[in-house]
């Protein structure tokens, strides 16, 4: 992914995006009613929650791309809450058009697209990240405009932004550029529970620690318990007399089982978020 710094003008890139044609329709778009403080929020911007506890929407970036929300609604066939003063609609489901652009390459139909440098502008995900959705068409079958951008580097660069059809589904993405590493042996559902637990981007290796700790719990619980019952049915079978007592024995392994597990989750609770 390219790192840039980016010094555009998001009054000037709103206008910009107000004045391209709409070429494709929302199909099946369902939006939510969410705050917000920002006011240059356009039609098809890719909108992120301002902090973790936050129920405020502001466009996303790079930087703040983990608390990736939806997209900025024009006309959503079904509002799961109304509209009022200080407030957006936001797609959350279906298709509708999102702000994309050519930062990380040319955008085809199947790519992901996750949040750009550029405020409020999506991008094709090259890297395992969290996504806004999927493209469902190529950007060179829409009209785009050209936007002039400084890289960090100070040099000028041209990129191509447009309105795209996109099918929204924020999820996390494991890139396929990502084989080979850590991320690869993780699967997304993991990744994304471990982000919703912990309310922020978590490393696969840390995914992995803590599903290996909690493995482990469940493996030590299991045996803890199953050596407890065979030893009790031995020694009922030597000792019929002896049932109060390994009755005593067994709730107290189960209590201990249960106290074990208590600690693995705490531990890996830790793993997540510390």
């Amino acid at each position: 992914m390219k790192r840039l710094g980016w010094l555009s003008s998001a009054v000037g890139l709103v206008l910009l995006f107000l004045a391209a044609p709409v070429t494709f329709a929302a199909s099946g778009a369902i939006s939510q009613g969410y705050k917000t403080t920002s006011t240059n929020i356009s039609k098809g911007a890719l909108l992120s929650m301002v902090s973790n506890s936050s129920t405020t929407v502001e466009p996303a970036s790079s930087n703040n791309v983990t608390n990736l929300v939806g997209v900025a609604a024009d006309k959503p066939l079904i509002e799961l809450s109304g509209s009022s003063e200080g407030s957006t609609q936001v797609v959350v489901g279906g298709s509708t058009e999102v702000l994309v652009s050519t930062i990380n390459g040319a955008i085809t139909a199947g790519d992901k697209i996750t949040a750009s440098p550029i405020s409020g502008i999506g991008m094709k995900a090259v890297e395992a990240s969290q996504i806004i959705g999927t493209a469902q068409a190529n950007l060179d079958s829409v009209k785009t405009v050209d936007q002039s951008v400084t890289a960090k580097d100070g040099k000028k660069e041209t990129v191509q932004v447009g309105l795209l059809p996109v099918a929204v589904n924020v999820t996390y993405y494991s890139a396929s550029s990502s084989k080979g590493t850590i991320s690869s042996f993780v699967p997304p559902f993991l990744q994304s529970l471990a982000n919703t637990v912990s309310g922020r981007q978590v490393s696969p290796l840390r995914v992995l620690l803590g599903t290996v700790i909690l493995l482990l719990g469940f493996v030590a619980v299991i045996v803890m318990i199953q050596t407890s019952i065979r030893n009790g049915l031995i020694s009922l079978g030597r000792n019929p007399l002896a049932q109060k007592a390994l009755r005593r024995g067994l709730i107290d392994i189960i209590i201990a089982a249960i106290g074990l597990l208590v600690v693995m989750t705490a531990a890996v609770y830790m793993v997540l978020v510390v």
